[in-house]
């Protein structure tokens, strides 16, 4: 089992290692020594030093509330067979990830800080600003059916991947192999502690049994919510080209970017949009290292404005390309008065989203859309080695694989011509050395939607691997105009460069598990993986080794702290101008219950107060970009890490302007709080709720 485990998440703690060598890619780091959850500081403090009600938004689910009937009346579940084609049918769902604030996040240690109680030897996350979520979009057409699910997570891993089909086949009746593609936004601030082994709890923390398992049964309780939510549909497909987005961020090689956003829209039978996924190279990394915050960060701040910029609500997913070598570009913007100062990441985050969001309202209504979208898939576990590579000799001489191959060599940017680094694979740090190694396998991914095909990369490419894949499509297949390659997708081997690349050396030609040939092998296996799909009758030339062995029975010990008071609204929101902040602090449960929801509501003129709607007409909530959330609790985990019960405050922020433009601000009338979330109740050890609302106050212009 020890095996299995460190298999399942080692890949995935790489990820975080890197980061730390300069993964961040464009993002400032503004930091200080922040404040944890038993620490009194402010979000808002923080940022300037360094959902609605939960039945009726679309945007926001409590997790574990929602214990799926699969056994209703109303419940599709045995799934048909799809003996005949049919016509495409779309669902959706999206829910809060599964991730406490005080998760220690990925790429942002070092050790040796205040802990929380959902860390070890990292510092717990300090505050929220765009949780992280998990969404879905669930099809049916032809004679299959596809789930594509889009993580906030700095890698998915081909574990995860074999566990959600394995359970969700088990819940619905319907075999799911090689029919789910989970891509990972990349955010670095997201969840650790993902791992087993003393070389990945260095690096990122202890490994935490019960986030785990948690996880994976929020991802079957996310795929069959969309599965309920299925409905006739129809599909569009464009592009629209746009440079202000992102852009190259590695110098060794000639400058590169593709600045394709791909669009895949989605309606309903009645033609209104119901989810648009984006296709795009931007590496999710604007907050600055050392700010222990729990975010979507820069993918976040695309999705939400995006949303916000349809009159009706659309669920957005944003899915990863090439960004192994694309940093998040720093869009101008017409800056909005009166405004809060929130920090410089802040609004870039939200900048990079508004001119998203013009990029895709600038074509969106012209894609034309069908009904006739024939769905196929497949899927492969591609074998990895030094001899399945096809080493020689002494090239590349690491049996368990190597990284940081030459990081503390000076390299030399593009001028024309290449300037390999002499004696390049032989620089590396041999992962052996820890007892473990790079894994031995991958999975890798082609669907086919229609007329567009899909194509998935594990880990981190750089533009030119997804290229060389679309144009080796491409040759075999010439009528085969749509391809779409995602990267960050089912699986994670570091950085993947072609391998004259890999020789110029620098941080991404580092990050490869398998040296110099990893990116080009891959490339050739996303190849011949897509043709298998396109044309039945050919095969892959490598050898399947199978899945790994799924995961399950790990021990759990783990148990959420009793709240003591809980329900009561401590600090009042105060009148204010436009431009100033306003507060409240409420008692509420252990964070493992998750972020309360808090929702604005706004005084109408027949005295009652109603949620205030964005332009897509959902509440303004604590889940999006207007709100900071921090917790604390008393008596502190740093005084005491063995109590049972304690008093949690959290308090949370809203600034009552943002620079950056949204139609719903500045504020200007009268407006309350509603307040809804879960604790686990002293008296009757069970999990309650409450639901509260605070004082009236006034926000003037």
């Amino acid at each position: 089992m020890a095996h299995q485990i460190t298999r399942f998440f080692a890949s995935s703690l790489l990820v975080c290692v890197f980061s730390f060598v300069g993964c961040s890619g464009g993002g400032s780091d503004n930091s200080k020594d922040t404040a944890l959850q038993e620490d009194s500081t402010t979000s808002l403090d923080l940022v300037s030093e360094i959902s609605n009600d939960i039945s009726s938004s679309p945007d926001v689910q409590m997790v574990n509330d929602a214990q799926l009937d699969a056994q209703g009346p109303d419940s599709p579940f045995p799934l048909e067979a799809l003996d005949e084609p049919v016509p495409l049918k779309v669902g959706t769902a999206n829910r809060q990830m599964p991730v406490p604030l005080g998760i220690p996040i990925c790429g942002n240690a070092p050790p040796n800080k205040p802990l929380s109680p959902y860390s070890v030897t990292f510092p717990g996350s300090s505050f929220v600003y765009l949780h992280p979520t998990i969404r879905a979009v669930a099809l049916e057409g032809g004679t299959s059916r596809l789930l594509i699910i889009r993580a906030d997570l700095i890698a998915v891993n081909a574990s995860v991947v074999e566990r959600l089909e394995n359970d969700l086949s088990e819940l619905t009746g319907y075999d799911w192999t090689g029919k789910i593609i989970i891509n990972a936004s990349h955010t670095h601030s997201s969840a650790g502690r993902m791992g087993s082994g003393l070389i990945w709890e260095i690096m990122a923390d202890a490994f935490f049994p019960e986030l785990f398992e948690r996880m994976t049964a929020d991802l079957v309780d996310l795929a069959a919510e969309a599965l309920l939510d299925m409905e006739p549909g129809a599909m569009g497909y464009g592009t629209v080209e746009t440079a202000d987005l992102h852009n190259d961020r590695r110098c060794e090689n000639p400058e590169l970017s593709d600045d394709r956003v791909h669009l895949l829209r989605f309606d309903s039978e009645d033609g209104i949009p119901k989810a648009l996924i984006m296709v795009h190279s931007v590496h999710g990394t604007i907050i600055g290292a050392g700010q222990q915050n729990l975010s979507r960060d820069a993918t976040g701040g695309i999705e939400e404005k995006v949303k916000e910029s349809f009159d009706s609500y659309v669920e957005v997913l944003f899915l990863q390309a090439g960004a192994g070598d694309q940093s998040p570009d720093s869009p101008t913007y017409e800056v909005q008065q009166p405004a809060a100062d929130i920090g410089g990441d802040y609004n870039r985050i939200e900048s990079l989203g508004l001119t998203a969001a013009e990029v895709v309202q600038s074509v969106f209504w012209e894609l034309e859309t069908t009904t006739d979208v024939p769905i196929s898939s497949v899927s492969h576990f591609v074998p990895l080695g030094r001899d399945v590579l096809g080493y020689e000799g002494d090239e590349f001489p690491y049996p368990s694989g190597g990284v940081y191959c030459g990081t503390t060599v000076d390299t030399e940017c593009w001028s024309g011509e290449p300037t390999p680094v002499e004696g390049l694979d032989k620089m590396c740090l041999d992962i052996g050395i820890s007892g473990d190694s790079a894994p031995d396998r991958t999975i890798m991914t082609a669907a086919q939607l229609g007329d567009v095909l899909i194509v998935t990369f594990p880990g981190e490419p750089v533009t030119q691997c997804l290229l060389n894949v679309e144009e080796g499509v491409r040759d075999m297949f010439p009528e085969q105009e749509r391809i779409v390659v995602l990267g960050y997708s089912q699986d994670y081997m570091g950085y993947s460069t072609p391998e004259w690349d890999w020789w110029q050396g620098a941080y991404e030609s580092s990050g490869a598990l398998w040296g110099p040939k990893q990116g080009d092998y891959l490339t050739e296996a996303g190849i011949e993986i897509a043709a298998s799909l396109l044309e039945p009758a050919s095969s892959v030339t490598f050898e399947d080794p199978g899945p790994f062995e799924l995961i399950y029975g790990i021990p759990a010990t783990f148990t959420p702290t009793q709240a003591k008071g809980a329900g009561n609204i401590v600090l009042q929101p105060q009148s204010a101008a436009a431009g100033d902040i306003v507060s409240v602090e409420f008692t509420g449960g252990d964070a493992w219950h998750l972020m309360p929801i808090v929702i604005l509501e706004i005084e109408g003129e027949d005295g009652q107060f109603k949620p205030l709607l964005r332009n897509n007409k959902t509440p303004v909530d604590s889940m999006g970009y207007e709100f900071f959330t921090t917790m604390t609790m008393d008596p502190t985990y740093k005084y005491n890490s063995s109590i049972k019960t304690r008093i949690f405050t959290w308090r949370v922020e809203m600034p009552t302007a943002r620079a950056v433009p949204a139609h719903h601000m500045p504020l200007a009338g009268t407006y309350r709080f509603n307040i809804k979330g879960e604790y686990l109740d002293v008296s009757s050890k069970e999990l309650a709720d409450y639901d509260l609302h605070t004082e009236p106050f006034t926000v003037s212009p």
